[in-house]
């Protein structure tokens, strides 16, 4: 009778102690995939997201519309936010972490090419990118990650973890991803420019005033003529 007391004392501190491990392997993944970030906490919100924390994020009421239009994400990298758009209407707004000095997010207009729910990078020690949007053939991506209030990324736009697996369940390959140097129609006009694209994708961020001409010169071209006095640099805009 005690050696049956004993084994069954033994079972149920081996079990604990799975239960335990299991709980700890748990907690790393969470913490490595940043389910610990704030989310969006249902508060009312300004539609620019100015009184958002870093890692929390809001659905704005023009989410409720049901549509299977496209959606465009527009970035606004000075802020470190992100705006989501459907039909011209703002339907989120997010806060972000882009790339850290050094590993600067580019600014443009990229197509996602490429959609996986896990994801490692194969160039920063296979740390994890969940809910991956790729963006570039460099590697540069959306995904859940550790948001900060300031850029920290190592070029990727990281997005609080729920708003990351919200925003792949409404985006297909081909959707918008806008990066702009901030919120002016001007920075807007040169993403759309350096990505070749049409002014008229302006209106899928609800822009409807007409973008400024932006035409880009090459930086020795740019200095000869400034030299000479034939463009005035204000015009100039460098890539």
């Amino acid at each position: 009778m005690r050696r049956l007391t004993r084994s069954s004392t033994l079972l149920s501190v081996a079990c604990v102690a799975l239960m335990f491990a299991g709980h700890t392997a748990a907690a790393a993944n969470e913490t490595a995939y940043s389910y610990e970030t704030p989310q969006d906490m249902g508060l009312e919100v300004d539609a620019d997201g100015v009184g958002l924390q870093a890692g929390e994020f809001a659905w704005l009421p023009a989410a409720d519309a049901r549509s299977d239009n496209p959606v465009t994400l527009l970035v606004n990298l000075r802020d470190q936010r992100a705006y989501l758009y459907r039909d011209g209407r703002r339907i989120a707004v997010t806060t972000v972490s882009t790339g850290k000095p050094g590993h600067d997010t580019p600014y443009g207009a990229f197509p996602i090419t490429e959609k996986k729910k896990t994801h490692f990078s194969n160039r920063y020690d296979n740390a994890p990118m969940p809910w991956m949007q790729r963006l570039t053939r460099w590697g540069h991506a959306l995904h859940a990650g550790k948001v900060r209030p300031f850029p920290a990324s190592h070029g990727c736009v990281r997005l609080p973890a729920e708003f990351a697996k919200q925003l792949f369940s409404l985006t297909k390959p081909g959707d918008l991803v806008v990066i702009t140097q901030d919120d002016s129609v001007r920075s807007l006009a040169i993403a759309l420019a350096a990505a070749g694209m049409d002014t008229q994708i302006a209106l899928q961020v609800g822009v409807t005033e007409p973008l400024p001409p932006i035409v880009f010169v090459k930086r020795d071209e740019m200095a000869k003529r400034a030299s000479s006095s034939q463009v005035d640099a204000e015009s100039l805009s460098a890539y």
